[in-house]
């Protein structure tokens, strides 16, 4: 039995080193945080209509400007997908921002990159296109 217990310690720290030389799984930096968006291509959007985005827990959610919407959402290092978006579907008045909102869902379920910059967060899809946003504070 004396002879178990060095064994069992030796075991116990070498698990524990081990598992120190594990990387950290990549943490989500969008996780929590809520973004105004502010520009579609360099295009700014549209005056009195806030489009929002939210991250919280693995799912996106916010306003398009005249719908609300939610879907799902996955990092990877700076790839991100968005996939699964669902929205209420009223009709705007305005066809600007009716336009604005659609070509908005469109390039948020063609993300592929994000990139992080103080307070400016910016969404690329696969074909370069890109939304500019502003924390919310």
């Amino acid at each position: 039995m004396k002879r178990n217990v060095p064994f069992c310690f030796v075991l116990f720290a070498a698990v524990m080193l081990l598992s120190a030389c594990n990387p950290i799984l990549s943490r989500d930096p969008l996780n929590g945080t809520s973004w105004s968006l502010g520009a579609i291509d360099e295009t700014p959007t549209l005056q009195g209509i806030l489009v929002t985005l939210a991250f919280a827990d693995g799912q996106v959610s916010g306003s398009s400007g005249c719908n609300s919407y939610g879907g799902s959402y996955k990092v990877n290092g700076e790839k991100i997908t968005i996939r699964s978006l669902v929205s209420t579907l009223m009709a705007c008045q305005d066809i600007d921002i009716m336009e604005q909102e659609q070509t908005y869902m469109q390039y948020l379920q063609n993300a592929q990159t994000y990139q992080i910059d103080s307070d400016q967060l910016q969404i690329a899809t696969i074909d370069g296109k890109v939304l500019v946003f502003t924390l919310q504070k």
